[in-house]
């Protein structure tokens, strides 16, 4: 081979032999295929992920007979490896070498075809057993691990960690022209790198299928077989010797037609239509035998449309999974799931789009569909949002009306049954807002039957507590009241608070939290109530008592002050008045008599003894009612 083949052709045979292996091998289309050329050999590379069985045996056999088609490549030396994505050195090499076919005299049948024997088809069943190695790699030491830090002429053993996009991209170098150094140089590079290290010696040459005579000799014999049988013709027509060739004619006018027909693709069906046609082309032409005259012409078409094939591919791919996408959008969405599987789908489809460039010949295709494809995107994006908000807001109930719950079952006062009925009304709130046709609203009417009747409960359950605190509240104001008006003797007063006091503790309901306290209320203050009851029958209400001796007290000037206490009604003349008095004054003396008969009246009237005492606390005059 030589050291000019393009970086297409590398490329484009890569494509190939990798189609051909994912149609071939199972479970291998993350199967990745590489070539280049070092040293005038052709190297195959195929990579694979971590985790995946390999048929050894049968990846190299289905690469060999991809390879026999490829007129362009058949050197004396192919070197095929394989290795895991990731890691520097491959863990199998296979070797292949043509050989020319030649005549084989002592093997030759009358009609110049040679017959295979029992022992050439043991020696090639031989060969094919020795020719796949596992490859022992040596230590970091090794020849082989030191070639890391050379440059390395093989662009895919050189840079283990590229993205194998960038391999299939036309503007990676897969040919390095390092590759044609003069014969000094490649045996110093080949000194230092040298990845066979420990694997056995070259195996013997193998053909990739039997030995065929030269061309004239195939023609002729094919001839005189013509002559002998009239299976002869179809036979030459079949390999398009004696007329024109059908398949090439037919393929050289859908290749004139291609461009035009790319030109007129406007959605998916044409586009697989064209892919349907391209790819009858292509199976025909393969019908041509490889003993053809015409076999490399076809083989080159071939080529061509593959890549063509590859091309189309894509785009189609793509556009068949925003069907696909298109499709699942027609019902409504039954979980967040399928919603994120609709948005999988639009994102694959619009990403397999946007890498086509502006040169590719189906990039109006591509600029056409593209926008319509975005904005479904962008829809499914925001229903997503939404949905996934409801939902949040739906979980957040639920937790709040479990909470409350838990919370039912030991709340006492009224303030914890008011928590609960607080908790249970936000979720409530919240249940109500979500929208009829939200993923989640068979769930919320779930929890909203569950929670109305809890609210409606806590809610009944609240306001019982909440009186009951009010009336047990107002029952010990009401006793506090009682024992203030029973110190001032002011029994009526005592004896109604009292009264408002037993009531209402008696309010207080069985089931509530204040129940027991307030019982033993009722108890004491009906004791208390008995006794301002008793006091009022026997001196009455104080409170005219009280207004008469205020009256009486106050004049132009402040004349005494009183207690009622113990009984019994104390008056004391302020320090003015009793200056007044000690300076014999005729008109306060006049004035001391007339207080004291109001006194004495007072006194008689509320049966209660009364006394006066000067401003030093000294008595003056004391009066018993009769």
């Amino acid at each position: 081979m030589k050291a000019t083949v393009q970086q297409e052709d590398l490329q484009l045979l890569g494509d190939i032999l990798q189609e051909r292996l994912v149609a071939a091998v199972p479970d291998s289309q993350d199967f990745r295929v590489k070539c280049a050329v070092k040293n005038d050999e052709l190297m195959i590379l195929t990579q694979h992920p971590h985790g995946v069985t390999v048929n050894t045996k049968q990846v190299f056999e289905v690469l060999e007979q991809a390879l026999q088609w490829q007129f362009n490549y058949q050197t004396q030396r192919v070197q095929f490896f394989l290795r895991v994505v990731g890691e520097k050195l491959p863990y199998a090499k296979h070797f292949l070498d043509f050989q020319i076919p030649t005549v084989d005299t002592e093997k030759e049948t009358e009609y110049g075809f040679q017959i295979p024997t029992v022992e050439t088809e043991k020696e090639r069943e031989t060969a094919n057993d020795t020719l796949f190695m596992p490859i022992d790699f040596p230590s970091s030491s090794s020849p082989f691990a030191e070639t890391e830090k050379e440059p390395i002429g093989d662009s895919f053993l050189s840079d283990a960690e590229e993205p194998f996009s960038n391999y299939s991209s036309p503007d990676s170098i897969l040919y390095n022209p390092s590759l044609d150094m003069d014969e000094d140089e490649s045996e110093e590079v080949e000194e230092k790198f040298d990845p066979f290290a420990n694997v056995p010696d070259k195996p013997k040459k193998r053909q990739l299928s039997l030995s065929l005579p030269p061309l004239p000799i195939i023609i002729g014999t094919a001839v005189a077989i013509a002559l002998l049988s009239g299976g002869g013709v179809f036979f030459l027509h079949r390999g398009c010797v004696i007329s024109e060739c059908k398949e090439l004619q037919t393929a050289q006018q859908f290749k004139s037609n291609y461009p035009q027909q790319i030109k007129r693709t406007k959605s998916e069906k044409d586009l697989l239509a064209l892919q349907q046609q391209l790819d009858a082309v292509v199976a025909d032409l393969q019908k041509i035998p490889q003993w053809s005259p015409r076999s490399q012409e076809s083989q080159i078409l071939v080529n061509s449309f593959s890549e063509q094939s590859t091309k189309i591919n894509q785009v189609l791919k793509a556009l068949q999974m925003a069907s696909l996408a298109q499709k699942t959008t027609q019902t409504p969405a039954k979980s967040l799931d399928e919603l994120r599987n609709r948005q999988k789908l639009w994102r694959q489809a619009i990403t397999s789009l946007e890498i086509i460039k502006p040169s590719n010949e189906l990039y109006g295709l591509v600029k056409a569909n593209l926008p319509s494809y975005q904005n479904s995107l962008k829809s499914v994006n925001q229903q997503l949002i939404k949905e996934e908000t409801w939902l949040q807001k739906i979980a957040n109930a639920k937790t709040s009306g479990e909470d409350a719950t838990k919370r039912q079952v030991t709340a006492k006062s009224a303030v914890e049954w008011q928590k609960v009925e607080s908790d249970l009304q936000t979720a409530i709130n919240t249940l109500k807002i979500i929208p009829i046709d939200s993923l989640g609203i068979e769930d919320a009417r779930k929890l909203l039957a569950d929670y109305q009747p809890k609210i409606i409960v806590a809610r009944d359950r609240a306001k019982k507590e909440q009186s009951s605190a009010t009336s047990y509240q107002q029952a010990i104001k009401a006793a506090n009241q009682a024992k203030a008006y029973s110190n001032q003797n002011q029994w009526q007063g005592a004896v109604k608070s009292w009264e408002q006091a037993v009531q209402n503790a008696k309010q207080v309901s069985q089931d509530s939290f204040y129940f027991n306290q307030a019982k033993s209320l009722v108890e004491t203050y009906t004791i208390s109530l008995k006794q301002a009851q008793e006091q009022f029958q026997l001196y009455g209400d104080l409170t005219q008592t009280r207004a008469e001796l205020n009256s009486t007290c106050t004049s132009r000037i402040k004349i005494c002050t009183f207690t009622i206490e113990n009984q019994k009604i104390n008056v004391r003349l302020t320090p003015e008045y009793d200056r007044l008095f000690q300076a014999n004054n005729p008109e306060i003396q006049s004035h001391f008599q007339s207080l004291q008969e109001a006194l004495k009246v007072i006194s008689q009237n509320s049966q209660l003894p009364v006394f006066i005492y000067n401003s030093q606390g000294q008595e003056r005059y004391m009066r018993q009612p009769q």
